[in-house]
């Protein structure tokens, strides 16, 4: 593995991983600027329609460039990383542009971006949310005051992985600051949602998993038969609305009716 930047300003930096894939790093910490210029990174290589390429994968400070294994002479890496480069020429203006406008300011993720926004029903239910008192406690916060600050904000969706359809969404108040569970449990239901690291994840489907359960959602949030499979992208923000009970169960009933 090594590193190649290629060039002095340019504000990446690239890591060949095996044979058939590139990793452009953007930066190092969990951050929304970050997380945007790698998403913006992939639309405009995939804009360049370069044919060697097989898959972009944008994560929250890299992105994964992906070549087909079996194209007929592709370029050297040296070759493909300057091609990267050239196409992603204005990203670096849009920074530098960007690091001048906020030189004055002590925000660095100030980005505008076309977003959706995901509502997302949660019921929090003592009996869906089986970590709610364990989190309130951990947080001196009392159970109402966890919920309403889990629903006060939208959250960004960072990326999708472990599981497909699962998305990291953030960043949440620092007030619900939690860390992982010490044990991980080897089965959750689809739907149950979660917190961790100032994140929040659904888990899609049936499930191990080792975050501390708030609620769970009814929806039914990826289904591999109709694109675009998930409902909600990298990009996207996301707003939580506390249901009742009984209206997690009608909405429930109505999603997995058509299965």
């Amino acid at each position: 593995m090594s590193s190649h930047p290629a060039n002095s300003s340019a504000p990446w930096t690239f890591t060949s991983e095996g044979d058939h894939c590139l990793i452009i790093r953007f930066g190092d910490s969990i951050d929304p600027a970050i997380n945007a210029r790698a998403r913006q990174a992939a639309e405009l290589i995939h804009n360049a329609d370069l044919p060697y390429i097989s898959d972009l994968v944008p994560t929250f400070t890299t992105l994964g460039v992906y070549l087909h294994p079996f194209y007929p002479n592709p370029p050297a890496r040296k070759t493909l990383i300057d091609m990267l480069t050239a196409t992603l020429a204005p990203l670096a203006l849009q920074q530098a542009q960007a690091t001048d406008a906020l030189s004055e300011s002590t925000e660095g993720s100030d980005v505008t971006e076309a977003t959706r926004l995901i509502r997302i029903p949660v019921c929090y239910d003592p009996d869906l949310g089986i970590d709610l008192a364990d989190i309130a406690k951990h947080c001196n916060l009392t159970v109402d005051e966890v919920i309403q600050l889990h629903t006060a904000d939208p959250v960004r969706v960072f990326m999708l992985g472990f599981a497909p359809g699962m998305a990291y969404m953030g960043l949440s108040d620092s007030r619900l600051a939690i860390g992982r569970r010490g044990t991980p449990r080897q089965h959750l239901p689809a739907g149950s949602v979660a917190i961790a690291n100032r994140q929040t994840v659904i888990y899609p489907n049936d499930s191990p998993g080792g975050w501390n359960i708030v609620g769970a959602t009814p929806l039914r949030l990826f289904d591999p038969n109709t694109p675009p499979y998930a409902i909600y992208a990298p990009g996207d923000q996301v707003q939580f609305d506390a249901i009742s009970r009984e209206h997690y169960e009608q909405i429930k009933a109505q999603q997995y009716a058509t299965r």
